[in-house]
């Protein structure tokens, strides 16, 4: 009873009280960054738009290039690189995209819609790009993507302690729920550390273990599978070569298109060896909506057969939350809506920093300080 009316007399929660008070201290400036990068990210595509115009901009207008046109394009200008595959102009991005690599390096590149010329690559070196590495790996490479781990271990952690120690009584919990813009200073900076925890602590935590799959998936992945089996598919796979060539890319995708009628190629995927099936997507709009469920056609790479993918059974918890893991931290469903709402709800946190500090520097380090820097009482 005593934490449910006093709880600031249970030493239990002012333990945990202490334990968040540094880890917010200690990381604060780190969930700083993190956050205000992962927000702006949100709108990455919008970024790379603004900053490369030339690459987002299409030069002619008229009927939609073939996705063959496109593709052939591409081993025109690079032949000496392998493509991966093209995806056609989406509602956020108005030209076509293709992927080519050779050994360890990647490319990225941008396609006229119409004209199927090739516009360009995206920098390797750029805001964007930039931006990206301190997200993801703090621009640490590997080291700095397992300190990344590390920290979002720390921001659940913070989010649970959080939970606990805001709660402040049964008489009192209603008045923690809200500013009052009415007090000084102090209390507001108060309550609104108080009140913004409460209502994002739930989508704080989301991030936070979404963010610990994109540093250790392996482990992330093995832990959902213990909770809930994760269903394994297996892909389609080409047959045999038995000496044969594969066909073309026109024959493979008219004939994918034929399993399809109706429907827009919206990505073409090439296998990267002789087992792989060649997949072509289809999205029943132009451009392809952003976060579309695409209809996939698997074909033999060497005969053009239509490959059926294996029969799915029924899908576990583990599987919803292995799908949804991607998309919840990065906010790309449900359109714009989410996007903004991802951007000003990701500040949060700097936001709780701030006021954190605040309330940290006031209550602890100045009054420490200032009675440090008094001289001392002359004897009488």
């Amino acid at each position: 009873m005593s934490f449910l009316d006093r709880p600031q007399s249970v030493f239990l929660r002012r333990a945990l009280f202490q334990v968040h008070l540094w880890l917010g201290v200690i990381t604060g400036l780190y969930i700083f960054i993190v956050c205000v990068t992962g927000a702006a990210l949100v709108f990455r595509i919008d970024m790379q738009r603004a900053l490369h115009r030339d690459l987002f901009t299409p030069t002619a207008s008229g009927p939609a290039a073939d996705p063959v046109a496109i593709m052939e394009s591409v081993t025109k200008t690079y032949p000496n690189e392998r493509l991966s595959g093209i995806d056609a102009p989406s509602t956020e991005r108005p030209t076509y995209l293709a992927y080519t690599s050779s050994g360890n390096d990647f490319r990225a590149l941008l396609l006229d819609p119409v004209t199927a010329s090739m516009l360009g690559e995206i920098p390797k070196a750029s805001f964007v790009r930039t931006l990206q590495n301190l997200h993801f790996d703090l621009l640490g490479g590997r080291t700095g993507r397992f300190v990344n781990g590390i920290g979002a271990v720390v921001l659940s952690l913070m989010c649970v302690t959080g939970l606990v120690i805001w709660w402040p009584g049964r008489s009192n919990w209603g008045r923690s729920l809200l500013i009052d813009w009415r007090r000084n200073w102090k209390r507001i900076n108060w309550d609104m550390h108080s009140a913004v925890g409460f209502w994002t602590v739930a989508l704080l935590l989301m991030w936070a273990v979404t963010g610990i799959y994109f540093s250790f998936p392996s482990a992330f992945r093995a832990t959902v599978n213990r909770l809930s089996p994760i269903t394994r598919v297996q892909t389609p796979q080409s047959g045999p070569r038995d000496g044969r060539e594969p066909l073309s890319w026109r024959a493979l995708v008219d004939e994918a298109q034929r399993q399809a009628p109706g429907q827009h190629v919206a990505r073409v995927v090439v296998p990267s060896s002789e087992q792989g099936a060649f997949l072509v997507q289809f999205s029943p709009a132009r451009p392809t909506p952003l976060g579309a469920d695409l209809f996939s056609v698997y074909l033999d790479q060497f005969s053009g057969a239509m490959l059926t993918p294996a029969a799915v059974p029924a899908r576990t918890a583990g599987d919803v939350i292995m799908e949804w893991v991607a998309p919840l931290h990065v906010g790309n469903f449900g359109g714009n809506a989410i996007r903004v709402a991802w951007l000003v709800l990701g500040l949060a946190p700097p936001l709780l920093f701030v006021s954190g500090f605040i309330m940290w520097w006031t209550r602890v380090v100045r009054g420490r300080w200032v009675r440090v820097s008094q001289p001392p009482a002359e004897a009488g």
